[in-house]
Parts: C-alpha cells; sequence; structure tokens
C-alpha cells in the first residue's frame, strides 16, 4: 500500500510539473500547442488537389490573412526560403515550434497553423477549412520540390 501511494504520489507530482511547463510555455511564447495541433476527431476540408493547390498558391500571398499585412511570401517567397527542417518528412522537428509550444514534432497542417500565430499574428484557421486545406497543399507541394520527389505522398 505503501508503494502504491508514493507511486500515485509522484505520478501526480510529474503531473503538475507537466501542467506548469505547459503553462510557462503558453505565458512566455503565447502560442497554445493545442492552436497548431489537429483536434482529435476533426475531419479537414477535401476538394480536388489541383483546386486546392491553385487556391493554396495564391493565399501564400494574401496579405488579408493577417492583421498586420504579411502574407506566408513574406517569409517564404520561394522553396529555398524554407529552413533545413523542410528537408525532412512531416512531421518533423522544428526548432521555433519547439520554443514556442514545446512541441518536439509537426505536421504541415500545423506548421501552416504555427505560422498564422506565429508570424502573421492571426488566429489559426478553422481546421475544417478550406483556407487551411489550400495552404496545407501548397506547402505540400512545395516540399515535395524541396526533396525532389515525385508526389508529396512519396
Amino acid at each position: 500500500m505503501r508503494n502504491r501511494t508514493k507511486y500515485l504520489g509522484s505520478t501526480a507530482a510529474a503531473a503538475i510539473v507537466v501542467a506548469a511547463a505547459a503553462v510557462f510555455l503558453i505565458a512566455t511564447f503565447g502560442i497554445s500547442p493545442y492552436s497548431v495541433t489537429r483536434p482529435l476527431g476533426s475531419k479537414p476540408f477535401t476538394d480536388e488537389p489541383a483546386k486546392l493547390l491553385a487556391m493554396g498558391t495564391t493565399l501564400h500571398a494574401d496579405t488579408s490573412l493577417s492583421p498586420i499585412g504579411r502574407s506566408c511570401n513574406t517569409c517564404h517567397l520561394e522553396e529555398d526560403s524554407y529552413k533545413a527542417t523542410f528537408n525532412k518528412p512531416y512531421p518533423h522537428y522544428v526548432r521555433s515550434v519547439q520554443l514556442k509550444t514545446g512541441l518536439d514534432r509537426i505536421t504541415a497542417e500545423g506548421m501552416v497553423q504555427f505560422c498564422m500565430v506565429s508570424a502573421l499574428e492571426a488566429k489559426p484557421l478553422p481546421w475544417d477549412s478550406n483556407t487551411l486545406a489550400a495552404l496545407t497543399a501548397f506547402v505540400l507541394e512545395r516540399h515535395r520540390r524541396a526533396l525532389g520527389r515525385t508526389s508529396a505522398i512519396d
């Protein structure tokens, strides 16, 4: 019984430390990991890949996505403007994501949300929106080209 009580006490203490660390990260950096991680059970918007890519290409340059007049092109005009981690398959580690959210890995879709919140200083896009699906399609196409792949699902 004593070992069980000790175990439960240490488990509760560990949970408190993890929760405190999460609160510290959010308070310090202002980006909740939940704003860049797809909620369980939610479904992405779907459409023809060519339509999503065309829309994403337009949206990548759209300054109306940001209340401060930035677009994705502000930081990512060409494929080579992405960091070295862009050359790794998704989900992957991105230092700025870890520093600002505490997450060790992020999906392409999560990266779009991260940039919306961090660089564009906007709210995350709705998880079921055509805008998020289109920008994700665009990012995955750039990713595919950066890796020299013939399709985004290689």
